[in-house]
């Protein structure tokens, strides 16, 4: 998504201007009320009085509303990558290397600006197992340019501390606001072969994944080309529903990017707060969706979501988040949406 966002989106923080139209609006127009009297007395003298006077009333103005703005406010998720260099990932043109940044260049070009906030890892060649001190990009706001600068510069010459990089995360402070409390935190592992670093066994990748998951990070694994019993333990034990609950398998760029910009999807919210200072009618909200030709569509009220496309009051009572519903998420999800619209005031679309 090329916002928020929504840019949802968009952190996405979006502005909504409507109208709000009061029992008495003000309106323009002109009055006149017409009223003749014409009295004629004739005799001796000649006597003529004449009393004019006109009053019409015409109303052909339109009712000025007042502006309201409020805030669709949208916490992002993070979502870290954490990419094998290894030597069997291979270096040039048309190597796994290469193809890997190709698919990250691609992502981050979606959905850059927006619901997400992007980190970078990979693991490190200082030695023969290192692993980093600190993580080179922390998941933040506005990383994008500076991850596929230094994910176009790598080199596969590293080997394969998997687990010893995943064990990173468990140590406080390696990686700046990640996991927070409330925010959705995500590890997304790419790796092309068997770990040649850990003593442990596969059952310890079990271990270290879920003592992530408790932290509040869940994973997912990729494989390259790969595939292994650890890679197994890591997507069953990574908190992620199907079909992330086992390693994704990809071959080539296009599979890596198709398999990001799921991930990618299937980790963005559909569900915004709203924050509403002034007093409104919350039977007069409407909300849009903007693509980034500037086409603008409206997603009508649907109380029980029952066409799919529409949106709804989490809670009706208190007025606090809004819901997108299935079809309409799916375009949030699809990063075709720049920017959500809301207004106030005026007569609400509903499904018909």
């Amino acid at each position: 998504m090329k916002h928020l966002l929504i840019t949802f989106l968009a952190t996405m923080l979006i502005f909504a201007i409507g109208c709000e139209t009061g029992t008495n609006p003000i309106s323009s127009g002109s009055d006149s009320d017409a009223d003749g009297d014409s009295d004629s007395d004739s005799d001796s003298d000649s006597d003529s009085d004449s009393d004019t006077d006109s009053d019409s009333d015409s109303d052909t103005g339109e009712a000025i509303c007042d502006e309201l703005d409020f805030d669709i406010e949208v916490t992002p998720v993070r979502l870290v990558f954490l990419l094998d260099k290894s030597g069997s990932m291979g270096s040039g043109v048309g190597s796994k290397m290469q193809e890997s940044k190709d698919a990250i260049n691609n992502i981050l070009g979606v959905w850059a600006g927006g619901q997400i906030e992007f980190g970078f890892d990979y693991f490190a060649s200082d030695s023969y197992c290192a692993v980093h001190t600190n993580i080179p990009i922390a998941p933040t706001t506005g990383t994008e340019t500076t991850i596929i600068t230094m994910v176009n510069g790598l080199l596969a010459n590293s080997n394969t501390p998997t687990e010893e990089s995943m064990l990173k995360y468990l140590s406080p402070g390696y990686a700046t606001g990640f996991p927070e409390a409330g925010v959705g935190s995500y590890l997304v592992l790419v790796t092309d072969g068997s770990p040649n670093c850990s003593s442990g066994s596969a059952a310890s990748f079990t271990t270290t994944t879920l003592n992530l998951l408790a932290l509040g990070i869940k994973t997912i694994a990729i494989g390259f080309d790969y595939n292994s019993q650890s890679l197994n333990n890591v997507a069953a034990n990574g908190g992620m529903a199907a079909p992330y609950d086992v390693p994704i398998l990809v071959s080539d760029s296009t599979t890596l990017q198709n398999a990001f910009n799921d991930i990618a999807g299937s980790v963005v919210t559909c569900i915004y707060d709203i924050v509403i200072t002034n007093e409104v009618d919350y039977n007069s909200v409407n909300f849009f969706f903007i693509d980034s030709s500037g086409t603008e569509t409206n997603v009508p009220y649907d109380e029980d979501c029952s066409t799919g496309f529409g949106w709804h009051w989490v809670d009706p009572l208190t007025h606090e988040q809004i819901e997108f519903c299935p079809d309409a998420c799916d375009l949030l999800q699809g990063g075709d949406v720049e920017e959500i619209r809301g207004e106030f005031g005026c007569p609400q679309i509903v499904v018909d």
